[in-house]
């Protein structure tokens, strides 16, 4: 077992601070990936089992002893079996980020290299199960059981009945989304007849070229029964590759409306994502409803969505990362995300919320870009808390390679722990629970626990130097336990 310096965090009494424990420094971009995809830490048995994007850009995996507060040695997981997969990807692309969860039988798998860029790319990522049952230590093997053809965005969770769900996007930027569902986490994969969001399913782009162009990013939570999946999702507008369809398709005459509301900075295309709509699934039946209990039909396309979805229209202004989901005592959705402001490139961290029949936006605390992450929960008192990575002042994505350069997404300075005393009519900050002062940081992350549920007290986050190169970045884990 390794044994790392903790850092103390907080400005609370030393008997409720959090530490931050570092437990890896070879992270590339997107060491953890944002809330789309989930999750990259799950807890059995007394230890968490946590998986990243290192070495190379490929998965590694690391446990940690909650009695001990220890870590065990750091797995590369493709090692020896390097030649089952094409790794060419892997550096360049951060979308294959991995992703982790254990069989009913005890196994862990490790599922990771899921992109398609085109509308229609068919990938199936690359997959792995340890070789010994709760063991992530004594090696990894190839693992070919097909889930399905293609997989985006993996989030996976535990379902009623110890079964293992899927909900992902299936097919390239402009594919729809939709779930898998395994009694056993391994075999006999099942899902709905028809995908559950698809916003250009039908679409032609001589009816609407809004509708031919859309896509959708979406988060989702399962119901703490294990029943119902949430599904929160944005609007993508993006005209993609045009050769991709087919060729009576290629030659119309569709453009994109300009953002009116940001004409002064062009903002690309691929950056115009607005709106929040929220779904429920009802796994057993398959039957999808808004936040009414109304039934829609399925696949839910964009002016299907926008009729009985929305919940919160943002005019213009950009809501690039789906958000973070919450429930109320009554089982309610809020939501946390990223909304901007005066400019494309920062806003305000929003907590979204249905108060007396309406959905109501909060503002929290300045975002220094849109891209920044951020985790909605309660704490032990029973208030609303709102972890959020954030830095003053206005910072613009950079670099211009995909998955190599730590700095693209912009990031944040600080870790800060917000709290509402009101249910969400105004916040507070409570305490800066920064790992490390000086490092640039992005993308906090939960463990997940119970079906439903992550730990309130365990948290991941990943950071790096300001003239870091890629393979540098640092991982810790926050462990704000007594």
């Amino acid at each position: 077992m390794v044994s790392l310096p903790a850092i103390l965090l907080g400005c609370a009494d030393s008997e409720s601070d959090a530490v931050a424990i570092p437990f890896a420094s070879d992270g590339h971009l997107k060491m953890f990936y944002d809330i789309r995809m989930h999750p990259s830490a799950i807890e059995h048995e007394g230890n968490i089992y946590i998986t990243w994007r290192g070495n190379e850009g490929l998965p590694q995996a690391i446990s940690y002893n909650l009695e001990d507060r220890k870590f065990s040695n750091q797995v590369s997981v493709y090692e020896s079996i390097e030649e089952s997969f094409e790794l060419g990807g892997y550096i360049t692309d951060q979308h294959y980020n991995p992703a982790i969860w254990r069989a009913k039988d005890g196994y862990f798998h490790i599922i990771a290299g899921c992109h398609g860029l085109l509308s229609f790319d068919v990938n199936g990522c690359d997959k792995v199960k340890s070789r010994l049952p709760n063991d992530i230590a004594s090696g990894w093997l190839p693992w070919s059981d097909e889930i399905t053809s293609s997989i985006n965005y993996p989030n996976i969770t535990t379902a009623y009945n110890d079964q293992t769900l899927f909900y992902f996007r299936d097919g390239g930027h402009l594919g729809s989304w939709t779930y898998r569902l395994s009694p056993n986490g391994e075999t006999d994969w099942t899902g709905p007849d028809h995908s559950v969001v698809d916003l250009n399913a039908g679409a032609h782009p001589d009816v609407s070229c809004l509708d031919f162009y859309a896509g959708s990013y979406n988060n989702s939570r399962l119901s703490q029964d294990g029943r119902t999946l949430h599904i929160a999702f944005v609007w993508q507008q993006e005209v993609g590759s045009l050769d991709v369809w087919p060729e009576e398709l290629q030659d119309n005459n569709c453009a994109l409306p300009i953002n009116e509301r940001y004409a002064d900075f062009h903002v690309p295309q691929g950056r115009t994502r607005y709106n929040l709509y929220y779904l429920a699934v009802d796994i057993e039946s398959g039957i999808v409803t808004n936040h009414l209990g109304n039934p829609l039909e399925t696949p839910v396309t964009r002016s299907n969505a926008d009729n009985n979805a929305k919940i919160l229209d943002t005019n213009e202004r950009l809501f690039s990362v789906p958000p973070s989901i919450h429930f109320d005592e009554d089982g309610q959705p809020q939501f946390l995300g990223v909304i901007s402001d005066e400019s494309p490139n920062s806003g305000w961290f929003t907590h979204i919320r249905l108060v007396n029949g309406e959905w109501y936006e909060s503002k929290i605390a300045h975002a220094s870009n849109v891209w920044n992450s951020g985790i909605l929960d309660k704490n032990s008192d029973g208030n609303l808390r709102a972890l959020l990575v954030v830095n003053d002042g206005e910072i613009e994505a950079q670099g211009t390679t995909v998955g190599t350069d730590l700095n693209r997404y912009a990031w944040g300075d600080r870790i800060e722990e917000w709290i509402s005393r009101d249910e969400g009519d105004s916040w507070e900050l409570n305490r800066d629970i920064t790992p490390q002062t000086g490092l640039r940081y992005q993308n906090l992350r939960t463990v997940s626990t119970e079906i439903g549920e992550y730990s309130k007290e365990l948290f991941l986050i990943y950071g790096w130097e300001p003239n870091a190169m890629p393979g540098q970045a640092l991982a810790f884990l926050l462990d704000d336990r007594p």
